[in-house]
């Protein structure tokens, strides 16, 4: 899978949106690559990873309730995050998390409200594999 723009993470996103199977599998794999390379995220990336996970298992589960435009975004953020050809492919040591972590800073700053909303109303766990 290659996504090297937010807008084209955007547009699968949107596409499998109603896809229960396919979501799982972005957040199964994006578990599977932050868990494996949380020594070369930095403590932001990471922490964006995580908190984008959590949203995404509590909406999934049912247990939150946030609208599309949210949801799309979120699995927007971990579609790019996953993808290992994007802007800067991630095996460039050093480097190849950098618009990882941009990326998923934008997505963070256009959810701000709802994510702020979402961390004082829930208890704020880190999520777990889908299964």
């Amino acid at each position: 899978m290659k996504i090297k723009s937010l807008a084209k993470a955007v547009a699968l996103a949107q596409q499998i949106f109603k896809n229960k199977d396919k979501i799982k599998d972005v957040f199964n794999d994006s578990t599977k690559k932050a868990e494996n390379n949380k020594d070369k995220m930095g403590s932001g990336l990471w922490g964006d990873v995580k908190t984008l996970r959590t949203m995404l298992k509590a909406w999934q589960s049912g247990t939150y309730k946030f609208s599309k435009r949210i949801v799309v975004y979120v699995i927007a953020g971990l579609l790019y995050f996953v993808s290992p050809v994007d802007i800067i492919p991630d095996f460039l040591l050093g480097v190849g998390f950098i618009d990882d972590a941009a990326v998923l800073a934008i997505i963070v700053k256009r959810i701000k409200s709802e994510l702020d909303r979402f961390k004082s109303e829930t208890t704020y766990q880190d999520a777990e594999v889908i299964s």
